[in-house]
């Protein structure tokens, strides 16, 4: 009876289209391969290729038996993924992705004292741009995320833990540094940078330049919010940030401006809808939501 290995190496003959090739991928002899995919066609009875001296092309039975065999190969990685990751988590080890500013909020502190908390249990604490954060959520590379966000990922699980807001931070040359309040109509007149689309309030922007039918004017995509600074401290253009953000870049002679539209920037925990919540992940989740019930 054909195994996941031999699924396996007939995929890459289809992808390859070559005997030859597959085999140099898959460190096989041509001939140990062709005997694997001769064994395949008489389990099923059907021939899966039709051969030639250019190569080979699935036959209409290969072609069922390559899209059931991705899905099986799909299926077994992913039930070895999450066995992993819950034993993982059984064991004390978390796996936390977190968007670029969110522990400037949360504060170091909330590591620690979670440390300090459950001593039984070890946090791996990275950090990413907003949509890499996502990704690896998404592809099993963490177990839990904190991430910014405008639409929610039908995939994932999310709860809300805090929400501030987008501030418009603007330099001395600029015509709207003694405003008190600015509209996204009238800054859009002078170049703003911003962080690249790898980020979520870059699409806050874009999203309210949509509803307001406006055109951004946007001189450079940063990324990161360190280099926005220090290109509106240059007189560059305009930037946007949350407040937070503003008052540990400690810049005087920058200042920060609400907007009449007043933005927000959204931050929630998720994890995947799929994944089975162990008692120490319950208890991460449980942990954050009133870390930030006392931020707020």
């Amino acid at each position: 009876m054909m195994n996941l290995k031999d699924m396996n190496c007939f995929i890459v003959v289809c992808d390859k289209k070559s005997i030859t090739a597959a085999a140099e991928i898959l460190f096989l002899s041509p001939q140990a391969l062709s005997k694997t995919i001769q064994k395949m066609e008489k389990e099923v009875d059907a021939e899966l290729f039709i051969r030639s001296s250019n190569g080979v092309k699935m036959t209409a039975y290969g072609e069922i038996l390559y899209n059931s065999a991705k899905n099986i190969l799909n299926e077994y990685d992913d039930m070895v993924a999450k066995i992993r990751s819950l034993t993982m988590q059984n064991k004390g080890i978390l796996r936390m992705a977190s968007a670029f500013g969110i522990l400037r909020f949360l504060t170091p502190e909330f590591i620690n004292v979670f440390a300090q908390k459950n001593p039984q249990m070890h946090l791996e604490y990275m950090e990413f741009p907003d949509k890499y954060v996502l990704e690896n959520i998404i592809n099993k590379h963490c177990d839990i995320g904190l991430i910014p966000y405008t639409e929610k990922n039908n995939e994932l699980e999310y709860i809300d833990l805090f929400k501030v807001e987008i501030f418009f931070i603007t330099h001395k040359e600029s015509d709207y540094y003694n405003c008190k309040e600015v509209s996204l109509k009238n800054v859009v007149t002078e170049p703003l940078i911003v962080e690249n689309e790898n980020f979520v309030i870059r699409q806050i922007l874009l999203n309210l330049c949509y509803k307001e039918r406006i055109q951004p004017n946007i001189y450079f995509n940063t990324s990161g919010f360190s280099l926005s600074y220090k290109l509106c401290k240059e007189g560059k253009g305009n930037t946007i940030s949350m407040d937070f953000i503003f008052e540990d870049m400690k810049d005087k002679s920058l200042r920060k401006i609400p907007f009449q539209e007043h933005p927000m920037w959204n931050v929630a925990i998720v994890y995947r809808k799929d994944c089975f919540l162990s008692d120490n992940m319950k208890k991460l989740i449980q942990f954050s939501c009133e870390w930030c019930k006392i931020l707020n």
